[in-house]
């Protein structure tokens, strides 16, 4: 596949087929992150990979994780096991989950700069997947950003969940993709 087909074609693909991903799909997938551009040098990816029964893991740290919050914002006990519950299920939403770190800088700057390589490396990984064929989705959402699923993962002050990335083989087509033209985020600075 053309790059340019490949990006311009690349979509969120939210349904997939429970079908494994073959290791040496997701290794690819991998390659290619480490690939991004990324300021010094700092290389401040880390991955989690989460395929088969190793999902329950990541399930059982969402669900507590889901619990805490309940009992921290006060629901009743219905819509905490409801929360629960759908916590529970989005680590088996697909195949495989990737959960994409970014780990801390020296300051400040270097932390921003090192989450937005870590975007580059989750926008390698997007396009290596549509290019073996395989569906993925980019999520992150309040779990992402709470202590127990920081402490889950190991991270250390400052790093960052920058992305679940659920990976399978498609199951739903191609939509129609909506992109407003480029002319009218531009603004040119001639001499």
């Amino acid at each position: 596949m053309e790059l340019a087909e490949a990006i311009r074609s690349r979509q969120s693909v939210n349904r997939v087929k429970q079908d494994p991903v073959p290791e040496e799909a997701v290794e690819a997938i991998l390659e290619s992150a480490v690939h991004a551009p990324n300021h010094k040098m700092t290389e401040p990816w880390i991955f989690h990979v989460f395929t088969g029964k190793g999902r329950g893991d990541l399930a059982r740290a969402r669900a507590e994780t889901a619990r805490l919050q309940a009992e921290e914002e006060g629901e009743d006990e219905e819509m905490a096991a409801g929360r629960v519950s759908r916590e529970r299920k989005k680590a088996f939403r697909a195949p495989a989950v990737v959960v994409v770190v970014s780990r801390a800088g020296r300051d400040e700057v270097e932390t921003t700069e090192n989450y937005a390589a870590c975007c580059a490396a989750v926008q390698n990984m997007l396009l290596t997947a549509h290019s073996l064929g395989l569906g993925a989705i980019w999520r992150t959402g309040p779990v992402a950003y709470h202590p127990h699923m920081r402490d889950f993962l190991g991270l250390q002050e400052g790093d960052s969940i920058v992305a679940n990335l659920y990976l399978g083989y498609p199951d739903m087509g191609q939509r129609p993709r909506r992109r407003e033209d480029v002319s009218g985020k531009t603004t040119w600075h001639r001499g």
